[in-house]
């Protein structure tokens, strides 16, 4: 469970959106007492993407070429634009 100040909501209500939104509960503080508790909506919990069914994760790349150093760095110049 992560904790938030009454000041950490009025300044930093972003971040702690995104506490709820990957499913931790909140505790609100104020002056070192839990004055109050968010919970994330269970939809928010199921929603969290399950990357070890992923199919990136999954795949055989034991034969994938390996790229020199200067390959790399034109892979990179190209993809910056």
């Amino acid at each position: 469970m992560k904790t938030a100040t009454v000041r950490d909501l009025r300044n930093r209500y972003a971040d702690v959106l995104g506490w709820l939104e990957t499913g931790e509960d909140v505790a609100i503080r104020r002056r070192g007492r839990i004055v109050a508790r968010l919970v994330p909506e269970s939809e928010a919990v199921a929603s969290r993407v399950d990357w070890s069914a992923s199919a990136a994760l999954r795949r055989d790349r034991s034969r994938d070429p390996l790229l020199s150093a200067e390959e790399a760095e034109a892979v990179l110049r190209d993809s910056q634009g």
